[in-house]
């Protein structure tokens, strides 16, 4: 027993001793930092945590870490304060802090006090010329709307933006009977319905389809319960996709139906009225019918007469698909008739989902003859049930890949058609990708509404190799896609990982005025410590906003570039039109830039999710990125900037970008600010936003960028000029010294 004891408590001593030694210098040590920040300015602690005033917090951090203590002080076109003292663990230390950071070992508990004071604000902060007519809109914020970073409409799919020259009212259509209405384009009244809703309806996303005979009997034919009920998961009672227009004082509203999201057993329906207003009040419509029907035809068997016997028999057959599917309807009323576009994905195991245009008749809005042969000649139908429907005119289809079973984002849908006639094109917009994961917008153009429609390299959209196995993402001009912009600021406000995931199901309407604009659905970014997701879940922690994981509405106007393909404008639309009068010399600066990645993972087939920013400063004989900073690479002053007609030119990491700048309304910072938006030389597209519109704004790294090029006698002398205002640097020094560098660099070049 004694020698149990014995063994047992020099067991304990050995493992309380490497507890011992684990818990004082192995594990990581939570210390407590305390910061308190008097007057007007922020800390952070290695981007960790932020405190405002009289503010402690807990830094995890192990014994020995160097932290980084970064000082933010306020500055407001208003305000400018500066640094007037910093100390920790009583020590002031505010001579070491070099460009508004200093490091701090952790030791034991740390201290922090700053102190800020108010001082004047430099000169070299002008207001931008191109900004100055820019004025905040105004919001009316109504009971069912979220507003959250861009002023967005939240749980709005697949958008149909109308306008309606009797009302005065922009309306717009959703999935999931849902319809809004705004005088201009930002402030969307309360969510209403456009459809009856059964009584025994557990959500007035469904409608009744006992409304209109055409609806009734197509779901009947297709298996659904005469009583309405919904007692099967497996079928959908929700309008899909709906498109309206005006003609000859009728009002046609289109919707789709799908049965499931796993076939293409869909069609397209027709409703009218001659009074929006009251339609929509009253939920009442006239049936206009049924427009096309698709169906997928499942293993089994059936009657089959012999046409020369008269005979009966059995007849076994496989499971097949057709290519159409009857869902997102679009309509365009042309000098050539009226053509309405249909198609999108279905199914994990078929890939389908192709786009075709069908001909409509103008007296009644349905098919204009249910013939199998299209305008072309050619033979393109889909059976179903004993009628056979024409399915139209192919004009753009997914590209085929293996192993489609993962839905992995080769895909096709939410399609819309507009005609230009001051560049003479019908223009096709396209939604590629897997909604809430990577949808991107894609436009392809043609002469006439049926095609060939090509993208900016002249590929057809309807044709692939033979293979089967081509990536789709290699066609297309990408308009827009899922981006964040990384971090821009104002000198008082900072903003970083704001954007949008996932934009798609595009809707393009022109105002009477002229202008062009694009509504489509789309999700917010948003950080959750230190991650960043597209709004698939809901951000519930403290201190972060609210966030809607449905689609949004967003709306953005376009602008058409020289050769005649539209581009997007970064900022969703403020109220006012963009202004397109920026001088050369507004251009100079930082810019938080987004390249679009068209092409995706050609191993995957999948486009890319998410479009990063980098900055990007243009100077007026260079162009400097972060790619140029990271490779060390040297200026170059080939083709940097220069002014076209009615564009400018501008080369970023030597890509030669066609773009054209707009003064817009920024919502993230609250001020006018300037963007750009355009294309490469092979329809890469770029956009961008300024930082800093008071000034250049050249950033510090920048700054050592060209520093690092000089001779050391040059070094020496800017190192010296730096360490002076290292303490709190203005942004006019930081600008002027850095053009001082470029010019030295590039004359000791020639």
């Amino acid at each position: 027993m004694k020698k149990f004891l014995a063994f047992f408590t020099a067991t304990l001593l050995l493992f309380g001793g490497v507890f011992m030694i684990y818990w004082k210098h192995i594990r990581p040590s939570e210390y407590m930092v305390f910061v308190e920040s008097f007057g007007h300015g922020v800390i952070t602690v290695d981007s960790k945590n932020t405190t405002g005033t009289d503010e402690k917090y807990r830094v995890a951090c192990d014994n020995g870490q160097v932290l980084t203590l970064n000082i933010n002080p306020e500055r407001t076109d208003s305000t400018y304060y500066d640094l007037k003292k910093l100390i920790v663990n009583g020590v002031n230390v505010t001579d070491e802090v070099n460009m508004l950071q200093y490091k701090v070992t952790a030791d034991k508990k740390l201290n922090v006090l700053a102190f800020f004071k108010k001082g004047k604000r430099p000169e070299g902060y002008k207001s931008e010329e191109a900004t100055s007519n820019i004025s905040k809109p105004s919001i009316d914020k109504y009971a069912d709307n979220k507003y959250i970073g861009s002023y967005a409409v939240y749980d709005i799919k697949d958008p149909c933006v109308f306008y309606d020259e009797k009302s005065d009212y922009y309306y717009c259509f959703g999935s999931d009977n849902v319809v809004i209405k705004s005088k201009d384009l930002i402030n969307w009244t309360t969510r209403t319905t456009y459809f009856p809703t059964p009584e025994d309806a557990e959500s007035n996303t469904v409608m009744s389809f006992s409304a209109f005979k055409s609806v009734k009997s197509w779901a009947k034919e297709h298996g659904y319960g005469a009583d309405e009920t919904y007692s099967d998961e497996n079928q959908d009672r929700t309008p899909l996709s709906p498109e309206i227009i005006y003609r000859k004082g009728v009002y046609y509203l289109y919707f789709s139906l799908s049965k499931t999201a796993d076939a293409n057993e869909s069609a397209i329906f027709c409703v009218t009225t001659d009074d929006l207003a009251k339609a929509i009040e009253t939920k009442t419509w006239k049936d206009a019918g049924l427009v096309i029907s698709t169906c997928g035809r499942h293993a089994g068997t059936e009657i089959v007469e012999d046409e020369a016997s008269g005979e009966k028999n059995k007849h076994s057959f496989k499971a097949s698909y057709d290519a159409a599917n009857a869902v997102h309807p679009a309509v365009i009323n042309t000098e050539n008739g009226l053509f309405m576009i249909y198609g999108g994905s279905y199914g994990r195991e078929k890939i389908g989902g192709e786009i075709y245009i069908v001909e409509l008749s103008p007296k009644t809005g349905l098919l204009k003859a249910a013939s199998p042969v299209n305008s072309k000649g050619e033979v393109i139908s889909t059976l179903h049930g004993s009628a056979r429907f024409q399915a139209g005119t192919l004009i753009a289809k997914p590209g085929r890949i293996p192993a489609l079973s993962k839905n992995d984002g080769s895909l096709l849908s939410g399609a819309d058609i507009v005609y230009n006639k001051d560049t003479g094109y019908y223009y096709l917009f396209l939604t590629y990708g897997v909604e809430e994961s990577n949808y991107n917008v894609r436009v392809a153009r043609a002469k006439s509404p049926e095609g060939p429609y090509t993208d900016f390299n002249g590929a057809d959209m309807a044709e692939f190799g033979k293979s089967g196995r081509n990536n789709q993402y290699t066609k297309g001009l990408m308009l827009t896609a899922g981006y964040n912009f990384l971090s821009s600021s104002n000198g008082g406000v900072t903003y970083t990982d704001i954007g949008r995931a996932s934009i798609g199901s595009p809707s393009v309407i022109k105002t009477s005025k002229g202008k062009w604009f694009m509504g489509s659905q789309s999700q917010l970014y948003y950080k959750i410590d230190s991650t960043v997701t597209t709004g698939a879940g809901r951000a519930t922690e403290a201190g972060l906003r609210d966030v809607y994981p449905f689609p949004s509405l967003e709306v953005r106007e376009l602008k058409w570039t020289v050769d005649g393909w539209p581009a997007a404008c970064p900022e969703t639309y403020s109220g006012t039109a963009a202004s397109t009068k920026v001088k050369q010399a507004s251009l100079y600066g930082n810019w938080d830039t987004v390249i679009f990645d068209p092409s995706g993972d050609a191993e995957s087939y999948k486009a890319v999710a998410r479009n990063t920013s980098q900055t990007v400063t243009i100077l007026e004989n260079a162009v400097i990125t972060e790619t140029d900073i990271r490779k060390g690479r040297k200026l170059s002053t080939e083709g940097n900037l220069s002014k076209a007609d009615g564009y400018y030119t501008v080369v970023i990491d030597s890509v030669k970008y066609n773009i054209y700048p707009m003064a817009v309304w920024d919502f993230e910072l609250e001020e006018g600010t300037v963007v750009f938006t355009g294309y490469s030389e092979d329809g890469t597209a770029v956009w961008a936003k300024k930082n800093f519109s008071d000034a250049l704004g050249i950033n510090t790294t920048t700054f050592y960028h060209v520093l690092s090029m000089c001779d050391e006698a040059v070094q020496n002398e800017y190192k010296e000029k730096m360490e002076k205002i290292s303490s709190n640097p203005s942004q006019t020094d930081i600008d002027a010294m850095t053009g001082e560098l470029v010019d030295i660099v590039l004359s000791s070049a020639k």
